[in-house]
């Protein structure tokens, strides 16, 4: 799916109104059309040169539009942080194979078009000298405006040129198709519409709108959805795949079986927001909340489930980190990768993106693969590959992000929620289509462990309080397991189902915080959302009720256990404690 990414150079400590306000309106006025899956938007409202970076290797192949917003010059871009070598920019840009269009709308960018052109961008559109912010804002609007409303390159310019001088009678605009070398006098014109003669072509070059969308008087909730997941489940799940193969000979399996074969073969924390989407509203239930019916809800229970299944996924990850730096004497790896590990920690830590969780995965295999190690859930290599293919499951991630975005921004109208909630329901779909291997995990949580050893036993044997986290319509209970082995205590595992014996620990970054009370029988998973420096508070977000108050681990006696892991892992992955990160 074509990816227009949207660079405004803004300072987060003092934002400027009018660049705030460009950023603002472009959004209002490309969003639409992303809900209908014309094509994903990046927007990057506090532009770095890390941050630009990585919105180019995450969409190098399906860029097609960036815009750059903000302070420049002939020879750099004004990023947060430091200024970007305007060089370096156009060679990161060459990079993507399709972009159609750079749109440089600073102060005096022209100096930098020669080098664009050169590293084959098809067309550039820049300024040959100070620009006042209100006309940039203006411009850019009425360009974006035009291209979004089917007009092509050269059509919205020409638009925009147009009102610009309407407007302001002293502001010139051209439009050039040869450039000059570097270093050329600029001419007296503001804005000018730039490109090499045998790329004329890429003048006419439109949005896409050709996308279909499924009418929501037409769309049936959860169909698409199950179906997926009992193709995805099937290969994995032998109970799933019997009712696969009598369907395909022919026989009719009841939906209700079907629903409760999948949540069985999900994991309990995805598993519970999953039966949410499934319940059907009851006429007599008073004032409780459904979500089987397009709207702003379900939209927001789709998302749910998204988020908590690439954390699980992500916390996944991060505990056979630390299996891998406590197995090794010194653990070492490259800057670069230790850099990119640092910031999703510390971006994890004030509010994460989902989508980091899946960047991560790619950066610790990078690690797992130095260390020639493997993650525990083997299965995670496949979807790095599936992610990084740029495909189905990128574009499929990216709609989710942006959705929950716009949830977090509360900007979504009543009709464009039905609109998202069909949209979104296909993306969750593609994305468990790729996750089927799931089902082979389970999780438990484990809450106390007895020694037991007496005259004559050979072998001393442990007794463990085990709530296994599988999905029951009678609620969770507490088992008594012997093992000649004993596990960690008041720790939240998963298991590999085929081979039971073998278990990672996911604690500190998922708890259950009824391990620690020994008169609580169920479990209540929280999953670890952010470490807030200034009160030395852990702070954790309820799994099954993410919109409750947070659980804070500050100095309570019985939760020590977790700061002390923080810092072990933190010790053994960085060197340093996660006070000091």
């Amino acid at each position: 799916m074509d990816v227009i990414s949207l660079a405004f150079a803004n300072d987060r400590a003092n934002p400027l109104p009018t660049l705030q306000e460009e950023d603002n309106n472009l959004n209002r006025i490309l969003s639409p059309r992303q809900l209908k899956q014309h094509y994903i938007l990046i927007r990057d409202s506090y532009a770095s040169i890390t941050s630009l970076t990585n919105t180019v290797a995450q969409s190098k192949d399906q860029l097609r539009i960036f815009l750059y917003s903000g302070h420049a010059g002939r020879d750099k871009l004004l990023l947060e942080g430091q200024a970007a070598n305007a060089e370096g920019i156009a060679y990161l840009l060459g990079q993507c194979p399709n972009l159609q269009l750079v749109f440089l709308n600073g102060c005096s960018t022209k100096g930098q078009v020669y080098s664009l052109l050169q590293k084959g961008i098809p067309v550039v559109i820049a300024t040959s000298a100070p620009i006042e912010d209100k006309k940039a804002n203006e411009f850019s609007s009425r360009f974006f405006q035009a291209l979004n409303d089917q007009c092509s390159i050269r059509e919205a310019y020409e638009l925009a040129k147009g009102e610009l001088m309407a407007r302001y009678p002293d502001v010139q605009t051209d439009a050039a198709n040869i450039l000059a070398e570097p270093g050329a006098q600029a001419e007296e014109s503001l804005w000018g519409l730039y490109f090499l003669p045998e790329k004329e072509i890429s003048l006419e070059w439109k949005l896409n709108a050709n996308t279909p969308t499924i009418a929501a008087e037409n769309f049936v909730p959860n169909e698409l959805l199950l179906d997926t997941m009992m193709e995805s489940l099937a290969p994995h799940r032998e109970e799933i795949k019997k009712m696969v193969d009598d369907e395909a000979l022919g026989a009719t399996k009841n939906i209700l079986d079907k629903r409760e074969a999948i949540l069985r073969a999900l994991p309990h924390p995805v598993s519970e927001q999953f039966r949410k989407l499934l319940v059907d509203e009851d006429p007599g239930s008073g004032g409780q909340t459904f979500y089987n019916q397009l709207g702003e809800a379900r939209l927001q229970q789709i998302i749910v489930i998204y988020d908590t299944m690439m954390e699980l996924l992500g916390f996944t990850i991060l505990a056979d980190l630390w299996e891998v730096a406590a197995s090794q004497e010194k653990f070492e790896i490259a800057d670069p990768i230790k850099a990119k590990l640092k910031e999703f920690f510390i971006s994890s830590m004030s509010g994460t993106s989902s989508q980091k969780f899946l960047d991560l995965i790619t950066t610790a295999r990078l690690i797992m693969e130095a260390s020639n190690k493997k993650y525990f859930v083997e299965e995670l290599s496949t979807l790095t590959d599936a992610y990084n293919t740029k495909g189905a499951l990128y574009d499929a991630v990216s709609y989710l992000e942006f959705v929950h975005v716009k949830i977090e921004e509360k900007t979504i109208p009543g009709e464009e929620a039905k609109a998202m909630c069909i949209n979104s329901e296909q993306k969750l779909a593609e994305l468990f289509r790729h996750l089927g291997f799931i089902t082979n995990y389970i999780m438990a949580s484990v809450k106390d462990i007895d020694v037991l050893k007496y005259k004559r036993f050979i072998k001393t044997r442990y007794k463990h309080n085990v709530v296994k986290l599988e999905q029951r319509f009678v609620g969770l209970a507490v088992n008594t397991e012997i093992e000649e082995e004993a596990l960690d205590s008041n720790s939240v595992l998963i298991i590999k189902k085929n081979e039971p014996k073998l278990s990672l620990n996911l604690s500190p970054f998922i708890i259950d915080e009824n391990a620690f009370d020994d008169k609580a029988s169920i479990a209540k998973l929280f999953f670890f959302d952010r470490y807030d420096k200034a009160s030395d508070t852990y702070v954790y977000k309820h799994v099954y009720k993410p919109l409750d108050p947070p659980l804070l681990i500050q100095k309570q006696k019985h939760f020590k256990i977790l700061r002390d892991q923080f810092d072990a892992f933190s010790n053994a992955v960085f060197q340093q404690t996660i006070q000091a990160l």
